[in-house]
């Protein structure tokens, strides 16, 4: 069951649409109480091009009470006894709205207006935070403080299940990406032009979904997650699969500032790191982990580092890829698979060697409806185990994307 779970884990990696897993998690996890039933609970989530299973343990672990908390913002435990120094306290994440704030060019409340001006008639000089939502246009807002919106993206998907353009903003800040049906469409946010970059014939479709996009730097085009296969697309019309990847590949990730491609190795458990179409190194890493970002030499993600650091299932992690050294884990009780499989935690890039940008959902099916709560963008300091907290706003800003350089004053 363990390694079932973990290659749909993998599976699921590119998901553009969290929360129809998590409405059918909770909804799940609320008839297991109901009937205190033992059996597996499965979440069904839509992948680009296809439907998979997302099996959740079948009973509860024997630390965890299987009861709704007194109080969801309770205060985290101690370290665990004999661990190594990279294992910091038992983190819960309900507690981050209690973080320090960071000053930042958000807002402390991030809430976009539902009709912004359009970007084509009034430009930003950049982008810090992209806002997709189900039939609105992509909105997006500028260090400056102004919202725009992308004219004609608020349909530019229609799927079987999910037709939320999912964005992606380059490291300046200065274009914004997104998967289309009719392809990759490239937005310069300083001038409002748009530039459409046709799917190759394998990829027109129809899909249930779009795949995720990982931007290229130096103009080379981007990384196309799709679930058959990774694919690089260029702005000269170009496309071919990656060398990297395969079906139902995940853990790719891109260096913003070098454009290098690493990728984690479930098979054998490594991490390689790509020159082009040629392996220039390979780590080996213990344990599972989702939705991978890379920069300084270092990779973060969400999961679980291995064995000897506690019962915990979940958290954010960092790797030192000099060394293959985890550098820090803050461990998240996590027995429904909260935080690791329903994408309420999400390390969205790194602001330098030790600091993550991390965006959190707090989350408890068993008190709480998907659509309840909030969600936080916040920084966790590897090295030191601090939290702090950027913006805050309400549970559509679940799939926002950001250029982390832009998000600090």
């Amino acid at each position: 069951m363990n390694e079932l779970h973990q290659a749909l884990q993998r599976a699921t990696e590119h998901l553009p649409a969290p929360h129809l897993a998590q409405r059918a998690l909770a909804s799940a996890h609320r008839t297991r109480l109901r009937r205190a039933a033992v059996g597996a609970l499965a979440a069904v989530v839509v992948l680009g091009g296809g439907v998979t299973w997302a099996v959740q343990d079948r009973v509860p672990r024997a630390d965890v009470v299987d009861t709704a908390p007194p109080n969801p913002t309770a205060t985290a435990t101690p370290s665990l006894p004999d661990t190594d120094p990279a294992t910091q306290p038992i983190w819960d994440p309900f507690t981050v709205v209690d973080a320090p704030r960071v000053a930042s060019v958000l807002p402390a409340r991030v809430d976009p207006p539902p009709d912004p001006p359009g970007l084509s008639t009034q430009p930003l000089p950049d982008v810090a935070l992209a806002w997709p939502e189900e039939g609105v246009d992509l909105r997006v807002l500028g260090t400056n403080g102004e919202w725009r919106r992308v004219e004609g993206t608020a349909h530019a998907i229609r799927g079987t299940f999910y037709d939320v353009v999912v964005p992606v903003i380059t490291p300046e800040g200065d274009r914004v990406a997104m998967s289309t049906d009719a392809g990759v469409l490239v937005v310069d946010v300083t001038t409002g032009a748009q530039q459409v970059l046709p799917w190759p014939p394998e990829l027109v479709g129809p899909f249930d979904g779009r795949p995720r996009l990982l931007w290229l730097p130096d103009d080379e085009g981007f990384l196309v997650l799709h679930f058959e296969q990774p694919w690089l697309m260029d702005f000269d019309g170009g496309a071919r699969p990656a060398p990297y990847g395969g079906r139902h590949s995940s853990g790719l990730m891109v260096d913003p500032d070098t454009g290098t491609v690493r990728e984690r190795r479930w098979p054998n458990g490594t991490i390689r790191t790509w020159d082009g179409d040629e392996v220039a190194s390979t780590v080996r890493i213990a344990g599972y982990g989702e939705r991978f970002v890379t920069r300084f030499s270092r990779v973060a993600y969400v999961g679980n580092p291995g064995p000897n650091r506690g019962v915990m299932k979940s958290g954010p992690v960092v790797v030192d890829l000099a060394d293959a050294r985890i550098a820090a884990f803050a461990p998240i009780r996590d027995p429904d698979g909260v935080y690791s499989d329903n994408v309420n935690l999400t390390p969205l890039g790194f602001l330098d060697e030790t600091t993550v940008v991390l965006l959190v959902s707090p989350m408890d099916y068993r008190t709480m409806g998907v659509d309840d709560g909030e969600t936080h963008l916040a920084t966790w300091d590897s090295a030191t185990g601090d939290f702090g907290l950027l913006a805050t706003g309400d549970s559509r800003m679940r799939t926002v994307a950001v250029a982390p350089d832009l998000l600090l004053d």
